[in-house]
């Protein structure tokens, strides 16, 4: 079973609060913390890793220090002594989602806070077929974010994320295929200003 955390990230937590929150961090991700400009990426930065702590406890049983985190080649993180669970953590304006599972294989999640917004300056990163579909709507803005967050949850899922060409991957069928592997997406709801998407690899 995949597990789901979810943490609003409006407001900035008090100073002694957020003094505590970052002890929870070794040295090095601290420092990467604070070379982040704006509170909210701070924020939405040191609120995922904890949920993803939080569902490794519930999920194995263990408690896994943050010290232990990883990445590999494509950066995705990971912790070498649990290698049956898998992670993923998506944030947006006023919100940090984070999903994990164990023996699930990898799994991919994406949340965005709809607004407005051009498709046209994200003609490169559709498929023929989905620009062509997002530009013939009246008002494309609510369907742009269900595709777009569909596409990235599938692409993490995949574990290359962005390493991969997100115009190459058509995600309006029901299960999304990447280089001869079926994905089964599901949306997430978490509210009228929000589209998220959960996706996990299909077992062969």
């Amino acid at each position: 079973m995949i597990e789901l955390l979810t943490q609003a990230n409006d407001n900035r937590i008090p100073p002694a609060e957020w003094q505590r929150l970052l002890g929870k961090l070794p040295p090095d991700l601290r420092e990467a913390v604070a070379r982040y400009r704006r509170w909210q990426d701070r924020q939405a930065t040191v609120l995922g890793k904890l949920l993803a702590c939080r569902i490794a406890e519930t999920a194995t049983g263990e408690q896994p220090s943050l010290s232990d985190l990883r990445a590999d080649e494509y950066r995705r993180p990971y912790w070498p002594q649990l290698p049956d669970f898998d992670f993923n953590i998506s944030h947006t304006a006023g919100m940090v989602i984070c999903c994990g599972a164990v023996g699930a294989g990898r799994v991919g999640i994406d949340v965005e806070r709809v607004g407005e917004v051009d498709v046209t300056e994200f003609r490169r990163v559709f498929t023929e077929a989905e620009y062509g579909y997002l530009t013939s709507l009246a008002d494309p803005a609510s369907e742009f974010y269900r595709l777009w967050t569909r596409k990235e949850a599938v692409m993490k899922a995949d574990g290359r994320g962005f390493y991969l060409d997100p115009s190459g991957i058509d995600c309006l069928a029901e299960r999304v295929r990447i280089d001869g592997d079926l994905y089964t997406v599901r949306s997430l709801e978490l509210g009228l200003n929000y589209a998220a998407h959960l996706a996990k690899r299909d077992r062969a």
